[in-house]
C-alpha cells in the first residue's frame, strides 16, 4: 500500500502507537508493522487471518466480502489485484479500519517494544566465572534445576555448553578473559508479561505458548554467553540474530545480520556463518538454544528493522542514564517522554524482581542472627 490514502495524505491503515502511554514516541504507520509481521512472522498465515479478521469489521460491504473470502481461502484474485480493489473500494465508499489499527498497536507494543525492553534479570559484571572443571560438570543438573532463579548458575551453565564468545572468539578465562554477559535470547522482562504471551502464541502459530516460555525463559535453551558489545548490538540494537536451521535430524544455527551499521567490529562472524554451540567441557550436557525460540528472536529483529520502530529505538540507546532523570518527571510531563519513563520504570520494576529471592534470603539469615543474639543474651 501507498503511504498516502486518498486526499487524506494520511497512512492508508493509520498510525500504530504504544499502549499505556499518554503520548506515544514510537509511532508506525499500522500498514508497515503488519506488512512485516506477515513477511517474517514464523507463521505468516496465522497474522494474516488476524488482519483479514479485523479488516472485516470494517463495515465496508465489498471489504467485507473480500477479506471474507481470502480468509476462508476461496478468493481467486491474485494478492496485488485483491489489495488494490480492497484500497479503492475503501477510498470510494470508506470504512471503519481503527480495528486494523489498533491490530497494528497490539503488536507494536507487546511484541517489538517489549523484545527492545532492557529490564529484568542481568548477569553479574563484577566478577568471572572459574574456569569449569569435571566436579561443576558432575553438578550440572543441580545447576539446571538452580538456573531457573539463579542468574550465576545460568552463566555456568552456558560457560561449560559454548567455553567462550562464539562471536567474536573472546576467552572468558585467564590470562586475558572479558566478562561474559549471559544473554537471554528472549528478554527476562517479558516472563510476567501475558500479553507478550499470547502475541507470540499467534506470531509463531502456537510453535511457543505460554507455558514453555515461563518454563524456559532463564534456561539454557534461552541463553548464550557474549561479550558485552554483541550483547548489546543484539539486546538494545536488535542488530542481529540466529537462525536455527533442521539438518539432519537435528539444528544448524547461522548469525544473521540484520542491521549491518549497529552490528560492533569485534563480532568476527559474517552473514551466514554457522554458530557453533557445544564446544565448552561440558557441551553434550546442557540444552542448546531452543530453535524456535532463535527464530522467533531474529523474526522480531527484522519485523523491527522493517517497519522503522529500530530507527525509533536508536533514539533512547541512552534511556538508562540516570542524569536523564535530574528533573521533575510523570507522564506527559515535558523533561522526559512517556516512552523513556515507562521503559525506566520497566526495568526498576524487573529489577526488584529479580532481586527478590536474594531479598528473601536475607531476611532470613537476618531473623535467624537475631535470634541467636536473644538466645545468647538470655
Amino acid at each position: 500500500m501507498d503511504e498516502g490514502y486518498g486526499s487524506t495524505g494520511q497512512p492508508p491503515l493509520g498510525i500504530a502507537k504504544r499502549y499505556g502511554v499518554q503520548s506515544s514516541a514510537y509511532n508506525v504507520p499500522a500498514h508497515k508493522i503488519l506488512q512485516a509481521l506477515i513477511t517474517h512472522a514464523p507463521s505468516p498465515k496465522t497474522i494474516a487471518k488476524e488482519f483479514l479478521f479485523e479488516l472485516g469489521k470494517c463495515g465496508n460491504v465489498l471489504v467485507v466480502a473480500l477479506a471474507d473470502e481470502v480468509y476462508y481461502e476461496v478468493s481467486i484474485l491474485p494478492a496485488d489485484e485483491w489489495a488494490d480493489i480492497v484500497l479503492r473500494g475503501l477510498q470510494k465508499f470508506g470504512g471503519d479500519l481503527s480495528k486494523v489499527t489498533e491490530l497494528g498497536s497490539h503488536y507494536l507494543t507487546h511484541l517489538v517494544i517489549a523484545f527492545r525492553n532492557p529490564g529484568g534479570k542481568q548477569t553479574p559484571q563484577d566478577s568471572i566465572c572459574p574456569t569449569p572443571n569435571h566436579r561443576s560438570i558432575e553438578q550440572i543438573k543441580e545447576l539446571l534445576t538452580n538456573a531457573k532463579s539463579s542468574q550465576p548458575a545460568l552463566r555456568d551453565l552456558v560457560i561449560l555448553r559454548d567455553g567462550g564468545c562464539l562471536l567474536t572468539g573472546f576467552s572468558f578465562f585467564p590470562p586475558a578473559p572479558v566478562i561474559p554477559r549471559c544473554a537471554h535470547i528472549i528478554p527476562f522482562s517479558i516472563h510476567s508479561k501475558t500479553q507478550t504471551h499470547a502475541v507470540i502464541e499467534m506470531f509463531t502459530g502456537h510453535l511457543l505458548d505460554a507455558q514453555t516460555i515461563n518454563d524456559n525463559i532463564n534456561h539454557p535453551c534461552n541463553a548464550l554467553n557474549i561479550q558485552s558489545n554483541a550483547h548489546d548490538a543484539m539486546d538494545k540494537c536488535l542488530a542481529w540474530g540466529i537462525e536455527a536451521i533442521p539438518f539432519g535430524g537435528q539444528y544448524k544455527y547461522y548469525y544473521r545480520i540484520v542491521r549491518p551499521d549497529w552490528v560492533p567490529p569485534t563480532i568476527q562472524l559474517r552473514d551466514g556463518h554457522e554458530i557453533l554451540f557445544g564446544a565448552g567441557t561440558g557441551g553434550c550436557l546442557v540444552p542448546f538454544p531452543d530453535p524456535r525460540i532463535c527464530n522467533l528472536h531474529l523474526a522480531v529483529c527484522q519485523v523491527s528493522s522493517a517497519c522503522g520502530v529500530s530507527e525509533i529505538f536508536d533514539q533512547f540507546l541512552d534511556d538508562d542514564d540516570d542524569d536523564r532523570f535530574q528533573v521533575p518527571v510523570y507522564f506527559g510531563g515535558p523533561f522526559v517522554s512517556d516512552d523513556v519513563l515507562m521503559r525506566r520504570l520497566e526495568s526498576l520494576v524487573y529489577s526488584v524482581e529479580a532481586r527478590a529471592p536474594e531479598m528473601e534470603r536475607s531476611q532470613t539469615c537476618t531473623d535467624e542472627s537475631r535470634g541467636s543474639i536473644s538466645l545468647i543474651q538470655e
